[in-house]
């Protein structure tokens, strides 16, 4: 087998440009990889919407988790406590009670303890919060306590979180107020046909003869001298009634608050609508607190009152709220006040 071999050169020229055109390659190499650096590192700012924050002293750091920073009043918040300490200390967490702040804690889990890939204690907490009411809720601060096991002088050290705000949003939308209702269609005229007739005629002879028995009843009635049917009582004095009412029950004296704050409410709701025509029992506090806002039926004086006595009665009926026996007679007595002052004038 014949090998032939043919020399291989670079001159001076040919050099210059091999190494121009690597350079290039280089260049446009380098400005690509920018290019795509900023979108992947905006995607990674952008993930997650809650509140993560760590706390460290000395062999303890507290991990604080809260899914979401804004929710709306239908929503709940999941805060999660988890303390990582040396397996030879002791760690307390926080307790709350029925509520923290302004939320209700509507569940809690502690879990067990557990051992970390660095060989760590763990113990975590966790929490289901509801709100209340829209606008900024705080969650303060909280204290967890640790010290070292088997420790004779009994030194406790402690570490504090943050406060956290969480903005809570109502469900009505934010023109609400200059929402309007628009006319109803006018009616279609429908093709004339004798079954229709007919069903009306039928229709208006059932009335007439149930409007004739209704008249001699009432007739009858007046005669035994029974008015009771056409006499009306007035709103005023039916709440006044169901207010004696509830006072003879004596649940305040039973220990029965909430049930009592469920019956003052639902007094003072029946009375509006009886008073005012407005359907009070069927709209929340919020709902309706916001629609009187433009109402001419009451004063400033009375929506205020109004305001007051309504949220205090849902924070003892939904918010677990302990009322003082001075707040159960205030909230009596601003019904009552209530009704006087806005009853039908004689």
């Amino acid at each position: 087998m014949v090998m032939y071999s043919y020399p291989f050169k670079i001159n001076g020229t040919s050099h210059k440009r091999f190494f121009i055109v690597f350079l290039f390659i280089m260049i446009s190499v380098a400005l690509f990889s920018s290019c795509n650096t900023p979108e992947e590192k905006t995607a990674s700012d952008n993930e997650g919407t809650g509140i993560h924050k760590i706390f460290k002293r000395g062999p303890v750091s507290v991990h604080l988790d809260v899914d979401k920073n804004e929710i709306t009043i239908a929503d709940r918040l999941n805060l999660t406590i988890s303390v990582i300490s040396e397996e030879d200390y002791d760690v307390e967490l926080p307790g709350f009670g029925d509520k923290l702040e302004q939320f209700g804690i509507v569940d809690y889990y502690t879990s067990q303890p557990s051992l970390t890939d660095e060989s760590r204690s763990k113990i975590s907490r966790s929490y289901v919060l509801e709100p209340f009411l829209s606008g900024d809720y705080i969650i303060p601060p909280m204290q967890i306590h640790f010290k070292k096991k088997n420790n004779t002088d009994g030194t406790l050290h402690e570490i504090e979180t943050e406060e956290i705000t969480i903005r809570v949003t109502s469900l009505l939308p934010e023109n609400f107020k200059e929402m309007t209702l628009h006319d109803i269609k006018p009616p279609e005229n429908l093709p004339q046909s004798y079954g229709l007739w007919l069903w009306s005629g039928g229709i208006a002879l059932v009335l007439l003869i149930t409007g004739i028995a209704v008249f001699v009843f009432i007739r009858k009635r007046k005669r035994n001298g029974d008015d009771a049917l056409i006499r009306k009582i007035p709103a005023h004095q039916l709440a006044f009634d169901e207010l004696n009412a509830l006072v003879s029950e004596k649940l305040v004296e039973k220990g029965a608050i909430k049930e009592f704050y469920h019956k003052i409410s639902d007094i003072l709701r029946r009375y509006i609508e009886n008073r005012f025509y407005i359907r009070a029992p069927e709209l929340t506090t919020e709902e309706f607190l916001t629609g009187i806002k433009t109402a001419n039926n009451f004063d400033n004086t009375h929506k205020i009152l109004l305001k007051n006595f309504l949220t205090h009665c849902d924070l003892v009926k939904f918010a677990r709220h302990h009322p003082q026996t001075e707040d159960i007679q205030k909230t009596f007595d601003s019904c009552k006040e209530f009704i006087a002052g806005t009853q039908e004038k004689e």
